[in-house]
């Protein structure tokens, strides 16, 4: 059974996962801001609903409607042309987030006037005009999805616009879980870059909190307050990082150099300094690999534990008594 030295260093180590979680994110969020990937997965997506790889027709009649060109600064040039976006494509001005209605409704405009961004003829859109043009459309794909939701609805315009809002809805969802992904990537190198960074090794961080009480006692303190109430966390990479240098624990590499220059008299033995190196890049890859986890599951699982903590700390300062029964 785990003694509550072993929860108190999981507790502890569970709190820097989730402190460093938070700082990856933000700087994750700050290259989101920079590149706008979410931009350049949604046109990726799109121009693989239209049929379009491209982007030089439907996918750019559909960038160029009003209803959608409305959303963006700028003219449509597809990001990645041809290819499928990848974590650093950069989505220039193009809209990170475009209505599912927008979507429909463009579309049905498109296959019933014709593309461009002048109207093109000032005729209520019907289900027999789009019908009619479909027959034009040089693209059979989307042509047959269009006649798919025109054919369900039995012709009612209002549900053949649903079902095509449905139809994008279902597409990006499989765009979502590409860009989490994604997202999930980057995190990990951000996180393995600030493992070796700033020298935060797993293994030595767990060692570290189970042979010194007084700091593993304030690392539980700090995290059963974070716990109670999370308005506590910090929300930015400078106030992370504040957060994390008040603990004084081994991270950094000033701390390495310093137990070196400590030990520098005393004999080492040849296998456990070999091991030390062996056993480093270990505890970087546990960190990074956590890190990708995100903040609101190490939050989750600090407090499941702290939950477990607190059954088993009074159980080790009042043992149960033995019974006063008597045999004769």
């Amino acid at each position: 059974m785990f003694n509550s030295a072993i929860l108190e260093v999981a507790i502890g180590i569970v709190f820097i996962y989730m402190l460093l979680s938070l700082m990856c994110t933000a700087l994750r969020e700050g290259l989101e801001g920079l590149l706008k990937t979410r931009a350049s997965y949604l046109e990726n997506g799109i121009r693989e609903l239209l049929f379009d790889l491209k982007g030089e027709n439907l996918a750019k009649a559909f960038y160029e409607h009003p209803l959608v060109f409305s959303l963006f600064a700028g003219e449509y040039a597809s990001p990645a042309p041809g290819k499928i976006a990848g974590a650093l494509t950069r989505g220039k001005s193009l809209p990170s987030y475009i209505p599912a209605r927008n979507f429909a409704a463009a579309l049905m405009d498109i296959v019933a006037r014709g593309s461009g961004r002048a109207l093109v003829s000032t005729e209520t859109v019907t289900v027999a005009g789009i019908r009619g043009q479909l027959a034009l459309m040089d693209n059979p794909a989307v042509q047959r999805a269009v006649l798919a939701a025109l054919d369900t609805a039995h012709d009612d315009l209002d549900k053949a616009r649903k079902n095509l809002e449905r139809w994008y809805d279902s597409a990006m969802d499989r765009v979502s879980g590409r860009y989490r992904r994604s997202t999930q990537w980057v995190l990990f190198w951000i996180g393995l870059v600030m493992s070796v960074g700033f020298n935060v090794d797993t293994l030595t961080l767990a060692d570290y909190l189970y042979r010194n009480e007084t700091q593993r006692g304030a690392i539980v303190a700090q995290a059963g307050s974070i716990a109670r109430d999370a308005s506590g966390l910090p929300v930015n990479f400078k106030d992370v990082k504040e957060q994390i240098d008040e603990l004084r624990l081994p991270i950094g590499w000033d701390f390495v150099f310093n137990e070196k220059a400590r030990q520098s008299g005393t004999r080492t033995n040849l296998w456990n300094e070999y091991h030390a190196y062996f056993t480093k890049p270990l505890g970087w890859l546990l960190t990074a690999f956590a890190i990708t986890l995100g903040a609101p599951f190490w939050f989750d699982v600090l407090n499941r534990i702290m939950v477990v903590r607190s059954t088993v700390k009074p159980h080790e300062k009042s043992p149960e008594e033995a019974s006063e029964d008597r045999q004769a």
